[in-house]
């Protein structure tokens, strides 16, 4: 989504040679993140009125909460509605990125040799882009068929009817896909290591009526306005206290006892840390796959894979063996290490790895010191826990876009922001952090060494006007 509004964006302020830019995306088609997920019940978990791009609603989505397929269709639609797939360059999988101090280019190549050279290089790989596989001893020794959510074939689903299937993980991605597997597996077996927080997914199909008004800009401007305030409403759940938390708090609780009759069950399904810590689940089917005759929840401890499935250890000690014909992995992506299959060096041949080994960390998320005309889109303390990523994407592809206005203006070849002005932003966002729900438990959203460094402490408007009010004192000009 971030690389495809980029290339809209030079797009429409009147930037439309092929020479001016290229958009190098690894995977075969369009689509990112929409285009990996391919799992069955794969979804967006906010409204899709406000999974849109600002200025190119879509008024054609069947659901409330959009299919990744749907998703995908829609970015297809605006590639080509606004002339951005010549810029394409489709199977490109960068492997290095280095920054030459004496003619201001960067200097990218390809792992199939190809090279190309620019002046700024905008780098729209997102958080969700590197599958994680779980760490367990003798995975790869599964003498089954071993599958990722981020990875799922296209006859996935196929494979597992009639089988004994085990899902290792149990958040957002599981969520949605351990319900199509219930409904076709002979057995289905969740391993979970932490429960979480779920609420109901206020979906519903959209009719021809609803369509029909999504034409009139009016109308679909009212209701992506609607969902924005809403969704930042819920923020207000994050905090303790708030009328919002305790909203949120008793219809999670609600939820869990509709759909979940046994106590047993519904104990080992209630999450031991405070709401918002970890991302929310919406989810109206979860709950009720685990319930299923043909569906088990396991907590014990996975000891590892064995050839012919899991060995789980029990808190006294006791072992199990789980015999499995199908194992698949949702466990998400590795968020702690962004960038790390690219070499990408800055000024002088400093790497980002190096000066990244404390963690993460970018002025106002995307500029970072020591690293010239480098653009981060969705990048360090930039995500969200309670809306669409595209309102953080769309004002910093904008930002963008003033970057590269100002340097015109100064006549200057780059920009790169002062590491003091990084450190001193970095440091309050950190002490905001430090105090929030996020700092309460283990989740992808903190660094190995304890970091929050995947989301903003605050509320959207605050984010979009930070960078509004971009001080150019900020940055040096070479």
């Amino acid at each position: 989504m971030s690389g495809l509004a980029t290339a809209i964006a030079l797009r429409r302020a009147g930037r439309t040679t092929d020479r001016d830019f290229v958009v190098l995306e690894q995977s075969s088609g369009l689509g990112g993140t929409w285009w990996d997920n391919r799992y069955p019940g794969a979804h967006v978990d906010v409204p899709a009125p406000l999974y849109s791009l600002s200025h190119s609603p879509n008024p054609l989505w069947s659901r409330r909460f959009a299919a990744a397929a749907e998703i995908q269709a829609y970015m297809q639609h605006c590639a080509q509605r606004h002339g951005v797939l010549p810029h394409l360059r489709l199977g490109t999988r960068l492997v290095s990125a280095h920054f030459d101090g004496a003619s201001a280019r960067w200097h990218l190549q390809a792992v199939d040799g190809r090279r190309w050279r620019a002046r700024h290089f905008v780098c729209s790989t997102g958080p969700l882009s590197q599958p994680r596989w779980p760490d367990i001893p003798g995975l790869q020794d599964f003498a089954g068929t071993l599958l990722h959510s981020a990875r799922w074939p296209a006859d996935g689903l196929a494979q597992a009817a009639g089988r004994r299937v085990g899902v290792i993980g149990s958040g957002s991605t599981a969520s949605q896909l351990v319900p199509p597997l219930a409904a076709t597996a002979a057995q289905m077996t969740l391993f979970q290591r932490t429960a979480n927080w779920v609420l109901p997914r206020p979906d519903r199909r959209y009719g021809a009526i609803d369509r029909l008004l999504a034409q009139m800009p009016p109308y679909s401007r009212a209701v992506r306005a609607f969902w924005y305030h809403v969704l930042e409403w819920g923020r207000n759940g994050f905090d303790e206290g708030t009328l919002a938390r305790r909203g949120m708090l008793r219809a999670a609780e609600r939820h869990l006892r509709r759909q979940i009759s046994d106590p047993v069950l519904r104990e080992r399904l209630r999450p031991p840390y405070p709401l918002g810590c970890k991302r929310i689940i919406y989810s109206s089917d979860f709950y009720r796959a685990l319930t299923r005759p043909n569906a088990a929840l396991v907590t014990d401890r996975i000891e590892t894979v064995t050839p012919q499935g899991l060995r789980t250890v029990a808190a006294d000690g006791r072992t199990t063996e789980h015999a499995l014909d199908l194992l698949v992995c949702a466990t998400g992506f590795d968020t702690q290490h962004l960038l790390a299959g690219l070499d990408l060096r800055g000024a002088g041949g400093t790497t980002l790895a190096e000066t990244w080994r404390d963690g993460p960390s970018a002025l106002h998320g995307m500029t970072v010191a020591g690293f010239p005309n480098l653009y981060l889109l969705l990048g360090p303390n930039t995500g969200t826990g309670h809306t669409s990523t595209l309102l953080y994407i769309e004002p910093q592809v904008q930002h963008v876009l003033d970057c590269l206005g100002e340097l015109k203006r100064r006549d200057a070849r780059w920009l790169a922001p002062r590491a003091d002005a990084q450190a001193a932003q970095d440091a309050v966002l950190q002490a905001r952090l430090a105090g929030s729900v996020w700092s309460q438990c283990r989740s992808w959203y903190r660094h190995e060494n304890g970091r929050i460094t995947a989301l903003w402490p605050g509320r959207t408007g605050e984010y979009v006007q930070a960078l509004r009010a971009s001080r150019w004192q900020d940055y040096v000009f070479g």
